[in-house]
């Protein structure tokens, strides 16, 4: 298998369905077909998997019920990323989904081709709906990125070859920041990412994000800051 496709998935507070049929929809049109599916499901109901079993004749599925550590978003993302037997491993969130019909093509074409270990690629916006889109970010590194300045995007711009993954994990202490603390890590380990700027992605926005559950729950503000400290000390060791 040339490239796996690793995908964290929840109830989502009832449109857990919704997200990962639109995501399956994207990954079923692709150009690049050596690829499979990896499904860490840490749903309490079997909605999310009986959606995901109409697409079982339609590529490679992986699918696991994941029972531990439920509720938290970055070890659910490991264990998606662990289940995966690609050379290379694309991170989807299942309430993303690609805008680009080649980017699995050209996500493995330019890593295959270079030196660089891992890719982060440009994206997009859309509200709601899934239908209008704004708001194109390329990616490009902030030196202070370790303060939550993030100038990359959400883990679904995330690329690497499998080497990168035995290594640098997401944090399980983190949610605001388990983006940035990612991306810091993997700098240090394996160097500059290939900045990658067409738009492959698209990152949507709604109220059953995580990170909008803790905007709920508590001050985001000092949510952030609390977690850049912990970053800021990790890395400092």
């Amino acid at each position: 298998m040339k490239l796996s496709i690793a995908i964290p998935t929840w109830e989502s507070h009832g449109r857990g369905v919704e997200f990962i049929n639109d995501l399956l929809r994207t990954i079923e049109i692709q150009t690049f077909k050596d690829f499979e599916v990896c499904i860490s499901d840490h749903s309490l109901n079997d909605e999310v998997m009986n959606e995901v079993k109409q697409f079982e004749d339609k590529f490679k599925i992986v699918y696991e019920k994941n029972s531990q550590d439920r509720g938290n978003g970055p070890a659910n993302t490991n264990k998606a990323i662990h289940m995966c037997s690609g050379n290379i491993i694309k991170v989807m969130f299942q309430d993303d989904f690609f805008y680009d019909d080649e980017a699995l093509e050209k996500i493995y074409d330019e890593l295959e081709s270079s030196d660089k270990f891992w890719l982060v690629n440009g994206s997009n916006h859309t509200k709601d709906d899934g239908n209008s889109f704004y708001w194109d970010l390329y990616p490009q590194w902030n030196p202070d990125i370790i303060n939550g300045r993030n100038t990359i995007s959400s883990p679904s711009v995330l690329s690497a070859k499998k080497e990168v993954f035995n290594q640098v994990v997401f944090d399980e202490n983190l949610v605001m920041m388990m983006d940035c603390e990612f991306y810091f890590h993997a700098k240090k380990k394996f160097g500059d990412p290939i900045y990658y700027n067409d738009v492959l992605v698209s990152n949507r926005v709604h109220s059953e994000q995580i990170s909008s559950q803790y905007n709920e729950l508590l001050d985001s503000q000092d949510k952030l800051k609390s977690e850049v400290c912990y970053c800021i000390e990790k890395h400092s060791k």
